[in-house]
């Protein structure tokens, strides 16, 4: 059975809405902030409208390689719509872990999410950020079914950060703290960079490699320090491009393969994207490691 087919529906959404049983306050929390975004991107994106299903999944109705807890989008065939926005309808043991993650390695970082994201019991809540997530895969939504053909996974991903960031600062600026304090944590702690690097996966070229599976895939919380770091890329490509970055990346992709399979390196993009959408983030996929 498809993904949702079974869940509930909640209309009034520009796009599908299906939600677990008790996961309604959920949805609708999801479905307000994705469909804000969705009109939005429409209208930035020369009236782009993905055929899309928002699911809003328990635990028991999430069927994924993704961990419990991690958003996603995908297009494969036979599912309720031609593309399904995925999100968890509450914590679970990948929340914690990437809590504990940042815990071991930053215990003054940690204390940092504990005051932006409490639970109302000492503990850490994520729920709030991760409905902010809800956006970047909707990024993914108008990347895929809208024909953007980004050559590589994680230039894809950076577009998706920047459609996120630049939605939150300027349509949804009262959430930029609960955005980017995760994100600064993250990115900016020594020990889990120097630890990813160690045991795991930190360049462009290793995660283009091995995020999609292969023998040696790499763990969720390695692509979860990567997101940290290309959220904090998004904010710097917004602080000195504005909303103009996204819309260049999306001119100059879409509809169009601007790269020979055998001429897509680092290098070639770095230059193309300094040249053609931003010098900041040109430079920062350049000195990537």
């Amino acid at each position: 059975m498809a993904l949702g087919s079974g869940l509930a529906h909640l209309g009034g959404y520009p796009f599908d809405v299906r939600y677990s049983n008790g996961a309604l306050a959920r949805a609708r929390t999801a479905a307000d902030v994705a469909a804000n975004a969705y009109v939005h991107l429409t209208r930035l994106f020369t009236e782009v409208e993905p055929d899309i299903a928002l699911i809003v999944a328990d635990e028991a109705d999430w069927q994924s390689r993704q961990p419990y807890g991690l958003p996603f989008f995908n297009e494969d065939r036979g599912q309720i719509r031609p593309g399904i926005v995925v999100v968890p309808a509450g914590s679970g043991d990948f929340w914690v872990g990437m809590g504990e993650d940042i815990r071991e390695a930053s215990p003054r970082g940690y204390r940092r999410l504990l005051a932006a994201y409490p639970d109302g019991a000492g503990g850490l809540d994520l729920q709030p950020f991760f409905d902010l997530v809800t956006i970047h895969e909707l990024g993914h939504a108008f990347e895929v079914l809208g024909d953007l053909r980004l050559p590589t996974f994680w230039l894809g991903e950076i577009f998706a950060n920047l459609a996120l960031h630049a939605f939150v600062a300027t349509k949804q600026p009262e959430s930029l703290h609960t955005l980017e304090v995760l994100s600064t944590v993250g990115a900016q702690s020594r020990h889990l960079g120097a630890r990813m690097r160690a045991e795991g996966y930190s360049t462009l070229e290793e995660l283009e490699v091995h995020y999609t599976g292969g023998d040696h895939p790499m763990s969720p919380l390695n692509y979860v320090w990567y997101q940290y770091r290309w959220q904090r890329l998004a904010a710097k490509v917004f602080e000195a491009d504005g909303e103009d970055a996204l819309v260049r990346i999306w001119s100059s992709f879409h509809g169009t393969d601007r790269l020979s399979p055998g001429e897509v390196t680092t290098a070639s993009l770095a230059l193309l994207l300094r040249t053609e959408v931003s010098e900041i983030l040109g430079r920062a996929v350049q000195n990537w490691h």
